[in-house]
């Protein structure tokens, strides 16, 4: 396609002699097994941008994801992952964490037994801590009044509201948002678009893997469309909303 603007190769903010990238990902290679899934993947958010990782199903979005955040798999076999010029390509998850990566996987992975006020408080149980537990509840009103009713019996959409704000709990410094409308119903959705909003307007640092990518580009400032592990698209959301060879070649939509 001609006019598919390729990703340029950046420099990370660390180890480039000036780049000054808040978030900067250089050279990225993730394999399950044998399996190469994260093919060479680059790119640079600034403080404050929110980037929605776009792409068909099996592109390789939330493996890149999953890889920034530094979970076990997939295994992060070469590259550089930098942070407000931490590097997180040498750390373990639980390290990752403490430095300011919150990362919201697509099952949420709620806490059974436990109510939303004590997921809320697990979350803060080690420092560093990050909005006090009634601030979240001023930003998810539903959850502070189910704040006694325990996680799992919650509907999706509150689930998905109890997973967000219990990353907001952590000093988090970038949030990666895995599929966080996935299996909700539209009206359930237009109520997560809202909050999403809302910490967008506190100037949270944002990466959103979704597979509703309209809802996506709608929220983000920029967007990284990915295809076979690779990027093959680094540029606006506008960009990518005003031209649909690009969406149709790459998104399907």
């Amino acid at each position: 396609m001609s006019d598919v603007k390729r990703a340029e190769r950046i420099q990370p903010a660390a180890t480039s002699g000036g780049d000054t990238a808040y978030f900067a990902v250089h050279n990225l290679h993730a394999y399950y097994g044998e399996s190469y899934i994260v093919q060479g993947v680059s790119f640079s958010i600034k403080e404050g941008e929110i980037l929605a990782l776009l792409g068909r199903n099996g592109a390789g979005k939330t493996s890149t994801l999953r890889a920034l955040a530094r979970v076990a798999t997939p295994e992060l076999r070469q590259g550089e992952v930098w942070l407000d010029h931490e590097p997180l390509h040498t750390m373990e998850a639980h390290q990752a964490a403490r430095t300011g990566i919150g990362l919201v996987p697509e099952d949420r992975r709620i806490i059974q037994g436990l109510t939303v006020h004590e997921n809320l408080q697990l979350a803060q149980i080690a420092p560093p801590v990050g909005w006090p537990i009634e601030r979240l509840y001023e930003l998810f009103p539903r959850l502070g009044e189910r704040r006694s009713q325990e996680g799992t019996t919650l509907s999706g959409g509150e689930q998905q509201m109890l997973a967000v704000a219990r990353a907001l709990a952590r000093d988090v410094k970038l949030l990666l948002l895995d599929e966080p409308y996935e299996g909700l119903a539209p009206v359930i959705v237009q109520e997560i678009e809202r909050t999403l909003q809302e910490i967008k307007k506190l100037g949270m640092t944002t990466i959103i893997v979704e597979q509703n990518a309209v809802a996506a580009l709608h929220l983000a400032d920029r967007a990284l469309i990915l295809d076979m592990g690779q990027v093959v698209f680094d540029g606006t959301a506008k960009e990518v909303l005003d031209n649909a060879e690009l969406r149709q070649e790459y998104l399907a939509i």
